[in-house]
C-alpha cells in the first residue's frame, strides 16, 4: 500500500479522490454532494492497494492557526485492514514536514477509535455535520 500527494492539477487523481468520496460519503451516509464536495484549497491524497488501486482518500486545509484534517473516506470492501489509519499517519508526517502547527479533526463517533490509535485526543461537546454526530479532536505530541 502507498500514499500518495493529489497534484493539485492532476485532474485523473482528484477524480479518484471524488469518486471514493461520493462511494462513502453521499451514498453511503446520504451527505448531501455540496456539503462534501465544497471546492475548498486543499491538499488532498489517496491510498493506493498493492495492485495500485485508489481505495481512499482524505484532505487536510491550513485554517491559519491550525491544520484541519478532513474528508478520510476508505472505501467499505477495504475497511478495517489498516488503510485508514496507514494514510493518517502518512499525511501527519507530510504536514508536520512543512508546519508545527496542531492538528485537529471532526471525528465521527465509529472512527474515534481510530484516531485515538493514532494520537489524538476528543474535546468539547458533541455536534452534527451533515446530520451525522461528530466530536472535535486533536493530536497530542
Amino acid at each position: 500500500m502507498k500514499v500518495v500527494h493529489i497534484e493539485f492539477k492532476d485532474q485523473n487523481q482528484m477524480d479518484k479522490a471524488k469518486q471514493i468520496r461520493v462511494k462513502v460519503f453521499v451514498q453511503e451516509q446520504n451527505v448531501p454532494f455540496e456539503e462534501d464536495w465544497d471546492e475548498e484549497f486543499s491538499e488532498n491524497y489517496l491510498i493506493l492497494n498493492d495492485e495500485e488501486q485508489a481505495i481512499g482518500t482524505m484532505r487536510w486545509r491550513d485554517l491559519g492557526e491550525k491544520i484541519k484534517l478532513e474528508r478520510v473516506a476508505v472505501l467499505e470492501e477495504y475497511r478495517n485492514n489498516g488503510y485508514g489509519e496507514k494514510l493518517v499517519r502518512e499525511v501527519i508526517k507530510d504536514i508536520k514536514s512543512k508546519t508545527n502547527k496542531p492538528i485537529t479533526l471532526h471525528s465521527q463517533l465509529k472512527a474515534i477509535p481510530l484516531y485515538e490509535r493514532i494520537g489524538f485526543k476528543q474535546y468539547g461537546e458533541l455536534f452534527y455535520e451533515a446530520d451525522i454526530p461528530h466530536y472535535a479532536m486533536q493530536l497530542e505530541d
